[in-house]
């Protein structure tokens, strides 16, 4: 054994068992850092992220209100909504900040007019959930030109 420790290959495995374990040590180190910084930290739910209005006519303007609430352990800001179109218009309304616990809406409108077929639309929402800044939500539906309105 001792041959083995003085010899060259026996500096070397005892160097690579060290350097592993070092860099082992400090992986967890920070990853526990972060875990720690994302278990005080807003977490946006959403009670659902995709909605479909089905088969509708050409004409009318949608409405759904996607349901969230904050499931972390500090306050929830809502930044900003954005939309993939213009034919869709999302709000938050009046309040942005949510605490532990709270819940709030995202009211989007989607207008039929002049369009058919099958339409998917994206909203993503823009929050300072460290795990989650940008969530999008879904709406789609088939229009029916042929469908009374």
């Amino acid at each position: 054994m001792r041959n083995f420790l003085s010899s060259k290959s026996g500096k070397t495995t005892y160097f690579v068992i060290g350097f592993l374990i070092l860099s082992s040590i400090i992986f967890l180190v920070i990853n526990n850092s972060k875990l720690t910084a994302s278990l005080k930290a807003p977490k946006i739910v959403f009670k659902e992220d995709v909605h479909d209005f089905g088969t509708v006519p050409r004409g009318p303007e949608l409405q759904y209100n996607f349901t969230f609430s904050n499931k972390g352990n500090s306050d929830l800001q809502i930044e900003r909504v954005q939309t993939s179109c213009g034919c869709t218009g999302a709000t938050v309304g009046e309040k942005t900040e949510y605490k532990k616990n709270e819940s709030g809406e995202i009211r989007v409108n989607f207008s039929t007019q002049g369009r058919e077929g099958h339409q998917e639309k994206t909203i993503i929402v823009y929050s300072n959930d460290p795990l989650n800044p940008q969530k999008a939500l879904i709406i789609k539906c088939d229009i029916d030109p042929n469908m009374e309105y």
